[in-house]
């Protein structure tokens, strides 16, 4: 690669990585005020600049980790110290939180919230949730993914959610609240 390509790529990496550090910052002020948004996500999570708070997994909890800076993904913790996920070979499986991290780029777990910090509990049938383990869907990145796969464990419909934010917006209709994405607790 030419070096003022490669110059060019870098300087708008740093310079996307700093917009999106100042919409984090703006985020966190918003919250800190108790300035309400009008957007699905009221704080994305981020390992680089976390939100000041954090919470205490339980079950019920959506969870979710960074994956090499570009992807999120989700889970539902089903039990103490559990997270169902769907893997990108297509088999549902529960793992430890530190498992759930272990072969991801991700520092931390992140947890849907509310504005204050309070985590959302989730209700879902335990046999539903259990049925899950080891079962195997088709995975496809847009189509079935983790996403589908956390709303499936929750609601029993699979749903297509072709982003994060597509996501985001199917959960803040069903808590009627902007999801803050705040640290897990270790």
């Amino acid at each position: 690669m030419p070096l003022p390509l490669l110059l060019g790529v870098s300087a708008v990496a740093v310079f996307a990585n700093s917009m999106y550090h100042n919409e984090l910052k703006e985020q966190d002020k918003r919250r800190r005020y108790g300035i309400l948004t009008n957007d699905a996500i009221g704080r994305y999570p981020c390992d680089s600049l976390p939100s000041d708070k954090s919470v205490s997994l339980e079950k019920g909890n959506i969870v979710c980790c960074g994956v090499y800076n570009g992807f999120i993904h989700t889970g539902l913790v089903i039990d103490d110290n559990l997270i169902l996920e769907l893997h990108g070979s297509g088999l549902s499986r529960a793992l430890s939180y530190k498992r759930f991290l272990s072969e991801r780029s991700g520092l931390n777990i992140f947890v849907a919230s509310d504005q204050a910090g309070h985590s959302f509990k989730f209700t879902f049938e335990d046999e539903h949730a259990a049925s899950q383990l080891f079962a195997y869907h088709p995975y496809h990145v847009i189509k079935r993914n983790c996403y589908s796969h956390t709303w499936f464990c929750l609601t029993g419909e699979m749903k297509p959610f072709a982003s994060f934010e597509l996501f985001n917006e199917s959960l803040r209709k069903k808590v009627k609240s902007s999801l803050y994405w705040d640290r897990a607790e270790n």
